[in-house]
C-alpha cells in the first residue's frame, strides 16, 4: 500500500510554524529564545512556507520570551514545588530546555490531542526532560480534560500555572470560559494564569496562517472582566508594551496574567 503522508502531515501547519520560527531565532546573533529542539520538531516545511518565509515570527517568539522572563522564571524561583500546566501545548520544549524547571521539584502537564503527543513523543524519544513531564491525551472542548489531568498526576493542591499561549482565540468564546472556571476549580490559591487574547477586529479579518483560524476578540478594557467571571484576577497589556524592538503588530495583541481569583 502507498502512503503518500509523513507523520507531520497530522501536526496543525501552525504548531510546526511557531517551532519553525523558534528554530530561526535560535540562529540569530542575539536570540530572545533559544530552542536547540525546535528544527527537530517543525520538520520540512520547504514546501508550505510560501507567504510566510519572510516571516520571523516576532509575536510568537516575543510572547514566548514575556512568558519565560516574565511569567515562568519568577514562578519556578519562588516555589520548590509546582506545576505547570499548558493546554494547547502543540510542539513546546520548555520541559526539555527551561533551566529554571532544574531547581526545586516542577512537574509540566502538556495537554493536546493524540496525534501531537504521539510526534512529539517520537520525535523526542532520545530526549531526558530537566524535570518531571506529563503528556496527556486531552480535548480541552471535552470537560473530561480535567479527569485525564488528573489522572495523570495532577493535584489540587499544588500550586499550579496555567499557560494558555496561543490557545484562546482559537476555541470558542464560550470554551474558553468553561476552561477558565474549570482551572479556577482546580488550582489552590496562589495559583497563576498567563493567556494572550486578541481584539476583535483580528478574528474579523480571516486571513494568513493564524488569523484565519481566530473565532473570537475581546477590547483590553473588557479582558479583567472576563477574567474574573472565569475565577482569576488578571492585568492586561498589549503585546507591543513588551515588544523587545521586534514587529508584533499595534494594539492587536494582549498579554493576561494573574493570579486565582
Amino acid at each position: 500500500m502507498n502512503d503518500d503522508h509523513s507523520p507531520e502531515d497530522a501536526i496543525p501547519f501552525t504548531a510546526r510554524l511557531i517551532a519553525h520560527h523558534r528554530a530561526m531565532e535560535t540562529q540569530r546573533e542575539n536570540p530572545l529564545i533559544v530552542d536547540p529542539l525546535a528544527e527537530r520538531l517543525a520538520g520540512d516545511l520547504s514546501g508550505q512556507l510560501r507567504g510566510h518565509s519572510a516571516s520571523r515570527g516576532d509575536y510568537s517568539i516575543v510572547r514566548a520570551h514575556f512568558v519565560e522572563n516574565r511569567i515562568l522564571g519568577p514562578w519556578c524561583e519562588a516555589r520548590d514545588v509546582s506545576q505547570i500546566v499548558i493546554p494547547g501545548a502543540g510542539l513546546d520544549t520548555r520541559a526539555f530546555r527551561f533551566e529554571p524547571l532544574m531547581r526545586g521539584h516542577h512537574t509540566v502537564f502538556e495537554l493536546d490531542l493524540s496525534d501531537v503527543i504521539e510526534y512529539k513523543e517520537r520525535i523526542l524519544e532520545d530526549e531526558t526532560p530537566v524535570c518531571h513531564l506529563a503528556r496527556v491525551i486531552a480535548d480541552l472542548e471535552d470537560r473530561d480534560w480535567v479527569e485525564s489531568l488528573v489522572s495523570a498526576g495532577f493535584s489540587e493542591e499544588i500550586p499550579t500555572l496555567w499557560i494558555l499561549e496561543g490557545l484562546s482565540y482559537y476555541l470558542e468564546q464560550d470554551t474558553v470560559k468553561s476552561l477558565l472556571k474549570a482551572m479556577s476549580s482546580s488550582s489552590v490559591m496562589g495559583s497563576e494564569i498567563f493567556a494572550d487574547v486578541c481584539v476583535p477586529i483580528l478574528a474579523e479579518v480571516r486571513f494568513g496562517a493564524f488569523l484565519r483560524h481566530f473565532k473570537w476578540g475581546i477590547e483590553k478594557p473588557e479582558v479583567p472582566a472576563f477574567f474574573r467571571e472565569g475565577g482569576w484576577e488578571v492585568s492586561c497589556d498589549y503585546a507591543d508594551d513588551h515588544d523587545q524592538g521586534r514587529d508584533v503588530g499595534q494594539r492587536g495583541l494582549m498579554f493576561a496574567f494573574g493570579e486565582r481569583a
